[in-house]
């Protein structure tokens, strides 16, 4: 592997990674500000045409392109250079906005969520257009509020149609499958909701009512319990209305994927899984709905003790959508199910967030076919087509609005610590994105 490019990519990734772009604190605006004129700023240097593209709501979207012949065909390369807190920077192996080098890893906040997967592409593209061996015409489109849902990006590509018209998007932005080469075959569709139960007007003394008048946690703690039954299923009545049911090549496909509960256990620290009964997990977090108790909230949780009877609880609940299923259905339905499984001195308040349904991406093209072959001859391995439990929302809108394929291809180890803290991009899968971007924009 050119030792020169892997330099590049890491002077790229760390003049990008010492900016604050965190989206979901408001606190941080300036340094979003700051992360948008530092992305224009590096691809102006390197022969790009830049716009900054604003949204009514959001922090501003970086376009940049780079057409080399009106005869060659363009790719859209879609990321986002917003990323999540960093938590107790004291538990990092170094100042999370600093790149580090370490027993064969780069740490640092967004070094694969998703600055580093974008930076990738980018290093390839730009020292082969230096060098005249770049086949393609290249745009990117870089959004600031992936990490908080962003409702108007479907507008921004509406309205910037023209701008981002390409043959194919290409999107860099999860987790390769036990480090093999990997493609997404689809994607859960999601939402999430925001629960909320109250019980009387203000917090009460426990000594002088506890035991005789209702407490909201635990009102809430008994509907939650109710979520789903023995086997692991959702509970809730037409919860798994619509859902497509799993081929027999995607069964076999997710089957031939291996799965390690040992190795899953050692890194996440569980002592048990819950997939339902003869469901192997990729067929359970790619193919199957779920919702999930993301957070909970209720009476005194600081220091110290304040004996109290709760007036309210609050519950925040991730859905996610599988194929083919109606996202406003099954919310209308839980709607339904919270209502009439609630005591009636319970007043309780439901919101409901945007959602988007699930989506399956066509594999079986020419255009896939190609990349599969490069993946394997830098990989040396089977691609792995997998169904991705998470979402991905703005891939539909590509779809849909720009009328034209979307690959998606993970780069990132399965250990990286998306979202966590000691969030890392192997040096060795490094190397090998690097290689795969090089030798796919070549061609």
């Amino acid at each position: 592997m050119n030792k020169n490019l892997i330099n590049k990519f890491k002077e790229n990734l760390g003049g990008i990674i010492k900016y604050k772009s965190i989206s979901t604190d408001k606190a941080y605006k300036q340094e979003m500000k700051k992360t948008v004129e530092a992305l224009e700023t590096l691809f102006k240097r390197n022969g790009f045409k830049t716009q900054v593209l604003k949204g009514k709501t959001t922090n501003p979207y970086v376009y940049a392109g780079l057409n080399i012949d009106k005869n060659k065909k363009t790719i859209l390369i879609y990321g986002h250079y917003d990323e999540m807190p960093v938590g107790d920077t004291n538990k990092w192996v170094g100042d999370p906005f600093k790149l580090t080098e370490k027993n064969g890893r780069l740490y640092g906040r967004g070094v694969i969520d998703n600055k580093g997967q974008f930076l990738i592409h980018f290093t390839a593209v730009t020292e082969l257009a230096k060098n005249n061996n770049l086949k393609y015409n290249v745009k990117f489109l870089l959004e600031g509020n992936e990490e908080t849902g962003n409702t108007e990006i479907a507008e921004v590509i509406r309205v910037n149609r023209k701008l981002l018209s390409c043959d194919f998007v290409l999107i860099s932005d999860g987790e390769t499958t036990a480090n093999r080469p990997t493609i997404e075959a689809g994607f859960r569709g999601g939402s999430n909701v925001t629960l909320g139960f109250k019980t009387a007007k203000g917090d009460v003394h426990s000594g002088l009512y506890g035991g005789a008048i209702p407490n909201a946690a635990h009102e809430l703690s008994i509907l939650i319990s109710k979520f789903y039954d023995k086997n692991n299923k959702v509970a809730i009545l037409g919860f798994y209305e619509g859902l497509d049911k799993p081929t027999k090549s995607e069964l076999l496909n997710n089957k031939s994927l291996k799965f390690s509960s040992l190795k899953l256990k050692e890194l996440t620290g569980i002592k048990s899984l819950k997939c339902e009964k003869g469901i192997d997990f990729f067929t359970q977090t790619g193919l199957r709905p779920m919702l999930t108790v993301s957070g909970m909230k209720s009476g005194y949780t600081d220091e110290g003790y304040n004996n109290i009877v709760p007036c309210y609880a609050e519950a925040k609940i991730n859905f996610r959508f599988a194929a083919s299923q109606d996202p406003r259905k099954i919310l209308s339905d839980f709607k339904k199910f919270v209502m009439r499984n609630k005591p009636s001195y319970v007043s309780c308040e439901i919101n409901v967030s945007s959602s988007w349904p699930a989506l399956k991406m066509a594999t079986k093209t020419k255009l896939v076919e190609n990349i599969k072959k490069i993946l394997e001859e830098v990989y040396k391995e089977k691609v792995a087509f997998r169904f991705v439990g998470g979402s991905i929302p703005v891939i539909g809108f590509f779809k849909s609005i720009l009328k034209t394929q979307v690959v998606s291809i993970p780069l990132a180890n399965e250990d990286c610590n998306m979202h966590g803290t000691n969030e890392n991009f192997k040096l060795k899968l490094v190397e090998k994105a690097l290689e795969f971007s090089t030798s796919f924009f070549a061609r």
